[in-house]
């Protein structure tokens, strides 16, 4: 059965990164994708973010970034995203995510501490 987000995070679940895909260890819906001073709101066409949704897990392809282990300052991906069952107008559904690009292909996923800078 696929996880959602709030099960992920509260389980502790790391995501995944290969060149330029991060994976995600949970399917959702996507509204806002924040890299460094980049925001990204356009999923479907865009020339910048790629997505794929498979039962379990959600992969953004970043085009013009490269390797995700060579982001140098910015090793967080910020996200504000939504369960993929739950409507997206409904603001209180939304859900913000830090993405930390660690070492060995490892993603730590959190929710953002008060004192984190998260402009929705």
């Amino acid at each position: 059965m696929p996880k959602k987000i709030t099960e992920s995070l509260e389980a502790g679940l790391t995501g995944f990164y290969i060149g330029n895909r991060l994976i995600l260890p949970f399917k959702c819906q996507l509204l806002k994708i924040i890299v460094g001073s980049d925001i990204f709101t356009e999923m479907v066409g865009s020339k910048h973010i790629k997505l794929q949704q498979d039962p379990k897990n959600t992969s953004i392809y970043f085009r013009d970034i490269g390797k995700l282990s060579n982001m140098g300052e910015y090793q967080v991906i910020k996200l504000i995203a939504c369960e993929w069952e739950d409507n997206l107008v409904d603001i209180d559904n939304h859900i913000k995510i830090i993405c930390e690009i660690d070492e060995h292909h490892i993603v730590k996923i959190h929710v953002p501490s008060d004192d984190m800078l998260f402009i929705e």
